[in-house]
C-alpha cells in the first residue's frame, strides 16, 4: 500500500501515520505466516501420497519376490523329492535284476568262466511300441553246457521305456498255448463289464488281453519289467503276428540241437 504524499509538520498526524504502518506490517506478516502454513500443508499431503503409492508399490513387489522365491523352493524340493525317488526305484530294480528268475538269466549271470552267447534276431510287431524277439543260445566254453531260450524285447510306445523278458526253450510252448487262449477270451467270460486275460512267465513277460472301454473291440498288450515296466499296445491281430514270431524262434532252436 503506497503512503500518500502529505507532508505534514504537526507531531501528532506522524505518529497516527507510524500506528498505521506498523498495524498494516503486521497484517501482512500474519497473511504470509498463514499462507506458509498452507503451502507447508499442501506439500506435506503431497509428499506423504507419494511416499504412500511408493511404499504401496514397494510391498507389492516384495511380496512377488517372496512368492516367486517360495514357488522356486518348493519347485526344487519337488525335484529333490522325485531324483531321491528315482535313485530309490533304480536301486531297488537293480536289487531284483540281480536275482535270476530264468534259467538263460543264471547262465549269463555266471562269473569265473567264458560264456559264449549265439542269437538270432527272428522278427518284430510294430504298433504302439515295439517287440523284437529273438532266439538265444548260451555255451559255457569250459564245459560246453548249453543253455537255450528266446528274449523278447520291448520298447515302449507311450513312456518310451525298454525292457527285455527272457524265457526258457521248456516254457515257450507254455507262452504259445497261454497267447492262443486268451486271445480266445470274450466279454462273456465275466457277467462284469470289463475284463482282462493275462499270461505271464517266470521272467516278467505279460501278454493281455482286455475290453476296451471305448468300443466293443478286444485289445492286446505285452510288457517286461519288474518295476520300470515297458508295454507296448497291440490288436489281437498283431498279438497274433507275436505268437507266429515266437513259434518261429522255437523252430529256429530246434533246428539248432
Amino acid at each position: 500500500m503506497m503512503r500518500p504524499r502529505v507532508f505534514v509538520r504537526n507531531g501528532r498526524l506522524m505518529k497516527m501515520w507510524k500506528r498505521l504502518d506498523t498495524k498494516e506490517i503486521t497484517m501482512c506478516d500474519k497473511k504470509m505466516r498463514q499462507l506458509l502454513k498452507y503451502i507447508e500443508t499442501v506439500v506435506f499431503a503431497v509428499l506423504y501420497r507419494l511416499y504412500n503409492h511408493w511404499f504401496v508399490r514397494q510391498y507389492e513387489h516384495l511380496k512377488e519376490v517372496r512368492m516367486s522365491m517360495t514357488c522356486a523352493g518348493l519347485g526344487l524340493l519337488l525335484a529333490l523329492f522325485m531324483f531321491c525317488a528315482g535313485q530309490a526305484g533304480a536301486q531297488q530294480s537293480a536289487t531284483v535284476e540281480k536275482e535270476p528268475k530264468t534259467k538263460l538269466e543264471s547262465f549269463q549271470a555266471r562269473t569265473g568262466a567264458v560264456v559264449i552267447k549265439g542269437y538270432s534276431r527272428i522278427g518284430n510287431v510294430s504298433a504302439v511300441g515295439t517287440v523284437e524277439v529273438t532266439a538265444m543260445e548260451f555255451t559255457d566254453a569250459a564245459t560246453g553246457k548249453k543253455q537255450t531260450g528266446i528274449a523278447i524285447e520291448i520298447k515302449g510306445g507311450r513312456l518310451e521305456n525298454t525292457d527285455i523278458s527272457f524265457i526258457d526253450y521248456d516254457e515257450v510252448d507254455s507262452l504259445i498255448k497261454g497267447i492262443d487262449y486268451i486271445s480266445k477270451v470274450t466279454t462273456e467270460v465275466t457277467k462284469l463289464g470289463q475284463f482282462e486275460a493275462t499270461y505271464k512267465t517266470k521272467g516278467s513277460f505279460r501278454a493281455t488281453t482286455y475290453s476296451s472301454s471305448r468300443s466293443d473291440l478286444i485289445d492286446a498288450a505285452v510288457s517286461s519289467g519288474y518295476i520300470m515296466t515297458a508295454t507296448a499296445f497291440l490288436s489281437l491281430q498283431q498279438l497274433g503276428e507275436l505268437r507266429a514270431i515266437i513259434a518261429e524262434a522255437k523252430q529256429k532252436l530246434d533246428s539248432v540241437k
